[in-house]
């Protein structure tokens, strides 16, 4: 099965700890703004439902996210060991292929249902309309449509509002409780529809491509079917118009890390579409050679291609078609024709093509927009559009086709590692920023986009050049020098072929001030700013930071010896002591469970003054669940070997564990005089309350396992050794937001600085760390990134400090911030202790402070008494 990527799992736990406070406190809303500090926008249409959005930009892989995503809605969140899923693509091309995925036992999306769902069956709409109860109540169906199925006026859509006895079964003898959920006919019995099915089954609705279904007509479409919960999944939230819930988002920079994509954009414009094919033709070549050289290290194989973005055909005019586009490679350029695929809405030479195998000849594939739905290829490595990029030309959709870096992996030969585009254009400037417009609208943020698109351009500097006295720079418009005076006019020329611009001799204050009025564009603008600075000897371009100068910044870390060797302290090292669950107390106590549901868990139902039904959702969800496909024939001995099967206890043998959940029950059922029936029914409820009762347990022994390896006498001392060390990578810090403050950091590692609020005690403790003399740099370390940060162990965890200095003698100092409410707490105290003996065995190298509230001044006081 595929592994999923750190942000990945990071997503899926957002959303299981979401799921986890929806069940505690019975309201989506407030347990969103827990979670994100973030107003909730509910739906009007879907009052109290789950309806939140998970933020993946293109290349993040949310349709595997979206996978794991239907185990954890049912088990988690429903509590149920099968449920029916309702999954929403943009078009029925992606259905298509999300119906082949999910089918295909070997594909990751299959497999990655198969770890949390003991049965799966996959449906589209015509197939569900046949559906039997037997199977939704022995499997968790999965059915994958699109929303314009469910369109009344669509002759398909009709057909699940419409009676079926096909689908009688399922509404023999369903409780009388259920009814006022369901549509009915006028004797009060259940309309026999698919629709009638959702109302009963409560689907959870997977939404792909969010961002087209959230009209009106979507949102009533949904409150229809009565879904237990919508996740949304989608690079491009909506934020204006009924904004999504955003739970997570996942940045550009955590991709990256992660090696998901192609960075940066390699972006090339020409106004000539002809040179600008034979540029593109060139870079492709090229990549071929490299692709070789790739190969021949590490045996992986690539042949990159190239997509082409022709004009459509329109009348009357005159445009670069697909068939100018392809008689231009073949004719101009001798390109066989087996290398060449067409595919638009008309030709689709791309269908049933792997093109990633090494039998195909394929190289270029020609399109208009057609890409922008149902094909992806890590191979595609150049887009070159023979128009001028522009948001109506759907560039932003095929731009992601080029993006996925192949088999999710850095490529030895850097090239291989880049994407390339190239732009028709007249206009630089506007080529740059619609390829900017384009990766926002892939997920990515505008700050993102702005530094992951590098440019090339002919006769060009991107920065002012001094030579002979003179200074030149490429403008992107051109000035009106006629506004010039007379004084300043002598000292200006222009090249309008290369529109590059030259100053003669050093700029004056009021020579700037004037060139100036000339332009009317802010790049404009700012690079005669450029000009006058270069032409004055002023610094134009930022220093670079620690990480780009090539600085070191290595930590040595807590290890233990294993054999010959120091490994990384981590918890494999004390989780291998032997603890035996048996000899602990299995009795649960009201605390621990409740002997019923709170009343909060009963359904409410109520008729407002239209005499509409008004249901509390997560009130009643659950219970009505429960109803459905209930099975009270189980015996004691069939319940504790569900419970054995659905709790984790890889570090607990079987017969142990089995002696434990009988103990269990046994105190249920005989001490507490509980219903059999009843834990059946209420069996998630139960598991859950075992599975904190064991982890308590575990987390005891762990932790005298863990204090026994911190002494000193220990057989298996705790050591820091110089030559252990985590080191930080310069050009991998995957943080999921940016520092976006007004104060400019002068000594973070990094050129950006993640995960850290423009206000606040935190901050105000970086920027004294910043403004320290005795600091070289330093790094705000990331929570939760095990292989891009510097952690410590715990007995339950890893524990992330908040920043990690270089100090100007050699030294090493870790920083932890608490706030003096939190200082003095069991996880704060824990956590003191690692780091002072971190610090302890370092020999006098490294020192670790953790500041009480705004007491800063101890970490100069840490410094100083330290040597």
């Amino acid at each position: 099965m595929l592994t999923l990527k750190e942000y990945q799992q990071r997503t899926l736990d957002t959303l299981k700890q979401y799921f986890s406070v929806c069940s505690n406190l019975k309201d989506p809303d407030t347990a969103f703004y827990s979670l994100t500090k973030s107003p909730y926008s509910p739906v009007k249409e879907l009052p109290g439902l789950p309806y939140v959005c998970l933020r993946i930009p293109t290349g993040g892989g949310k349709t595997l996210v979206a996978a794991h995503t239907v185990g954890l809605a049912t088990n988690d969140f429903l509590q149920v060991d099968h449920s029916l899923v309702l999954w929403l693509t943009p078009s029925n091309a992606i259905r298509e292929q999300t119906i082949s995925a999910l089918r295909d036992k070997n594909h990751p999306y299959r497999q990655a249902l198969g770890t949390a769902l003991k049965s799966v069956t996959i449906f589209d709409i015509q197939e569900a309309l046949f559906m039997q109860p037997s199977v939704c109540e022995g499997s968790t169906v999965i059915i994958v449509a699109t929303m314009q199925a469910f369109r009344v006026e669509d002759t398909d859509g009709r057909k699940v509002y419409e009676p079926s006895s096909i689908l009688k079964n399922h509404f023999l003898n369903i409780p009388s409780n259920l009814l006022p959920y369901l549509e009915t006919l006028s004797d009060n019995t259940p309309v026999p529809s698919l629709v009638n099915v959702f109302r009963l089954r409560n689907p959870i609705i997977i939404v792909d491509e969010a961002h087209n279904a959230r009209t009106d007509l979507s949102f009533e479409t949904l409150a229809r079917f009565r879904p237990s919960c919508i996740i949304e999944f989608t690079a491009t939230p909506a934020t204006k118009n009924k904004p999504s819930n955003v739970l997570h988002a996942i940045s550009a920079a955590e991709l990256n890390a992660e090696e998901m994509i192609k960075l940066p954009i390699r972006l090339e414009s020409r106004e000539d579409w002809k040179e600008l094919l034979s540029d593109a033709l060139a870079v492709r070549r090229d990549l071929e050679k490299t692709a070789l050289q790739e190969q021949n290290l590490t045996g992986e194989y690539i042949r990159p291609v190239m997509l082409l973005q022709a004009q459509p055909k329109r009348q009357n005019q005159e445009t670069l078609t697909v068939d100018v586009v392809k008689a231009c490679l073949i004719e101009d350029h001798k390109i066989p024709e087996e290398q060449i695929a067409i595919a638009t809405g008309d030709t689709k030479e791309l269908a049933d093509v792997d093109i990633s195998r090494p039998d195909c000849q394929i190289r270029f594939v020609i399109t208009v927009s057609a890409l922008r739905e149902g094909w992806d290829c890590p191979f595609a490595y150049v887009l070159c559009s023979v128009a001028e990029l522009r948001a109506s030309t759907a560039v932003e959709q095929i731009l992601g086709r080029i993006m996925r870096l192949p088999k999710a992996k850095r490529k030895k030969q850097l090239k291989l590692n880049q994407a390339y585009a190239f732009s028709a254009s007249k206009n630089f400037v506007d080529a740059a920023k619609a390829l900017e417009d384009a990766l926002v609208e892939n997920g990515f943020q505008r700050h993102e986009a702005q530094s992951f698109v590098t440019t090339v351009q002919y006769e060009f500097e991107e920065e002012p050049v001094v030579f002979m006295g003179s200074t030149s720079m490429k403008m992107s418009e051109k000035p009106a020098l006629k506004e010039l005076p007379k004084e300043v006019v002598g000292k200006v020329l222009f090249d309008e072929k290369k529109s590059v611009i030259t100053f003669q001799g050093e700029m004056k204050e009021s020579d700037k001030q004037a060139l100036v009025k000339c332009f009317n564009t802010p790049e404009a603008k700012a690079n005669v700013e450029k000009i006058y600075k270069a032409s004055r000897g002023i610094t134009v371009t930022p220093p670079l930071s620690p990480a780009e100068r090539g600085e070191k910044f290595s930590v040595p870390v807590l290890t233990i010896k294993q054999g010959d060797l120091f490994e990384f302290f981590e918890e494999t090292h004390f989780l291998d002591f032997p603890w035996k669950l048996a000899t602990y107390d299995p009795a649960l106590t009201e605390k621990d469970f409740a002997s019923a549901r709170s009343e909060g868990d009963v359904g409410t139902i109520d008729i407002d003054k239209e005499g509409a039904i008004k249901i509390n959702y997560l009130n009643q969800i659950q219970t009505q669940l429960s109803f459905t496909g209930l099975d009270f024939a189980w015996s004691a001995e069939t319940l504790i070997l569900w419970l054995d099967k659905h709790i984790p206890h890889p570090d607990v043998i079987q017969p142990d564990a089995i002696g434990f959940l009988n103990g269990v029950l046994d105190h249920l059922l005989k001490t507490r005089n509980l219903q059999l029936e009843n834990l059946v029914r209420d069996k998630y409820r139960l598991k859950a309350a075992i599975q904190e009762k064991i982890q308590q347990y575990r987390l005891a022994a762990r932790t005298q396992a863990y204090q026994q390896l911190l002494l000193p006498k220990s057989p298996s001392p705790i050591e820091v050794r110089p030559e252990v060390c985590f080191s930080f990578k310069p050009d991998e810090y995957p943080y999921n937001t940016v520092f976006r403050g007004a104060y400019n950091f002068k000594k973070h590692f990094y050129p950006k600085v993640g995960d850290l609020n423009a206000d606040g005690e935190e901050f105000e403790c970086a920027v004294f760390l910043d403004t320290l003399p005795e600091i070289k740099f330093w790094v705000r370390n990331l929570e939760r990134r095990q292989q891009h940060s510097f952690w410590l162990q715990t007995s339950s965890d890893k524990f992330y400090p908040d920043f990690v200095c270089a100090l100007e003698d050699g030294r090493l100092l870790v920083v932890e911030y608490k706030g003096a409410d939190r200082w003095s707490n069991d996880d704060s105290q824990e956590k003191r202790i690692i780091g002072q003996l971190w610090e302890d065995r370092s020999n006098g190298q490294c020192l670790f402070v953790m500041p009480k509230g705004k007491d800063l001044q101890a970490i100069k006081s840490k410094i100083a008494g330290g040597k």
